[in-house]
């Protein structure tokens, strides 16, 4: 991490505790970073930090590169910096595209939306015990459905200061309907019955365009990085 980088670590280390919580992901913490075990790498670990410098870069990219079933995401600024530096250490980029985005939950609305179509429910529910959501005060998900069909859904930790949305999406058959922006707007809603005063998500780029909407900021990009190898695999599927 360097200079002036302090808001970035603390806001990518509660993101990854709170989504690691949501998705049930096993967490480790090393110097300079944060792992979670994804099962989209077989099992393999996802390397997570802050704008590190070239030298914390190399130690990081020497524990990546160990296995093809690891990756590094990189929360910060500097893409092209990265990008140089993982080729030289054996690395490819996967992906640029999204952005962890940052808000203050004060400015957000309490309150859930109306749902407008009487056919539509909206269902949030906590998901297990504290103890079973790892560091976090709670999980909480939710849906919109009309019967059995769900339309829109998505999750948020309540991890300290810090309320982390994460899974936002809506049936392809009923987007550019407002659903999502229901959904997001119910969960801050509940987020708000805590004590929480940032807002974190991950975002697409369609999910950027909807979180901007609602007042969000983009703090940085995500940039992902994999061994050589791993970058092979994916461009044969």
């Amino acid at each position: 991490m360097r200079f002036g980088s302090m808001e970035l670590e603390e806001h990518t280390a509660a993101w990854v505790a709170g989504w690691s919580a949501i998705r049930g992901f096993q967490v480790r913490t090393g110097p300079g970073y944060l792992a979670a075990k994804h099962p989209d790498l077989d099992g393999g670990w996802e390397y997570v930090c802050a704008d590190p410098a070239r030298e914390a870069f190399a130690v990081l990219a020497a524990e990546v590169t160990g296995s093809a079933h690891r990756s590094l995401s990189i929360i910060g600024p500097n893409i092209h910096e990265y990008v140089k530096w993982a080729h030289a250490a054996g690395m490819g980029m996967v992906s640029t595209s999204e952005h962890l985005m940052v808000c203050a939950m004060e400015t957000q609305d309490n309150e859930d939306p109306f749902l407008v179509d009487p056919d539509l429910r909206l269902v949030v529910k906590h998901l297990g015990s504290r103890s079973s959501a790892s560091v976090c005060q709670a999980r909480l998900t939710g849906a919109i459905l009309r019967g059995d069909a769900i339309l829109a859904r998505g999750s948020v930790a309540i991890q300290g200061e810090h309320a982390v949305f994460d899974g936002l999406e809506t049936h392809p058959g009923h987007r550019r309907q407002g659903l999502g922006m229901m959904m997001m707007k119910s969960l801050t809603a509940r987020a708000l019955e805590y004590p929480v005063t940032t807002g974190l998500v991950l975002a697409s780029t369609g999910g950027q365009r909807l979180y901007h909407k609602l007042g969000w900021r983009s703090l940085s990009p995500m940039t992902e990085l994999v061994p050589r190898e791993r970058l092979a695999e994916l461009a044969r599927l």
